[in-house]
């Protein structure tokens, strides 16, 4: 899949653990299979990183474009999976990467975000292999 470089999104998640080391990993191994096994098409990466003090951990993933970042959590938050994780996960801080549409701006406000998110805007110059 060719994936044009204007529409693709990239975010950076920032978590703090709730509820120590392995409730955490155990919650995000089992979030990162259903998203493997059932996510959104347009999801084209997603990795969880947990640091060994696991003071911060970081979710890091690349959509296709921006129906699929809005399409990947209206099917996401209702699995168990992410109740799961948001249980003992708190969401500090989303980094957003590339062109925010209408619509992701109006799914970070029903969430209620506002105040975690930071908007890096499009892409100016790069390249991808």
């Amino acid at each position: 899949m060719t994936v044009a470089p204007e529409t693709e999104i990239a975010v950076v998640n920032r978590y703090r653990p709730l509820s120590g080391r392995e409730p955490f990993l155990a919650a995000a191994h089992a979030l990162a299979g259903r998203v493997e096994a059932e996510g959104h098409p347009g999801i084209l990466s997603f990795r969880l990183y947990a640091p060994d003090g696991l003071e911060e951990a970081r979710l890091v993933a690349r959509y296709r474009d921006a129906e699929a970042w809005v399409g990947h959590h209206d099917l996401a938050m209702g699995w168990s999976e992410m109740a799961a994780f948001r249980a003992v996960a708190a969401l500090e801080r989303v980094e957003l990467y590339g062109m925010v549409t209408g619509a992701m701006r109006d799914w970070i406000d029903r969430m209620g975000l506002e105040g975690r998110v930071w908007f890096a805007g499009p892409q100016w110059a790069g390249f991808g292999r």
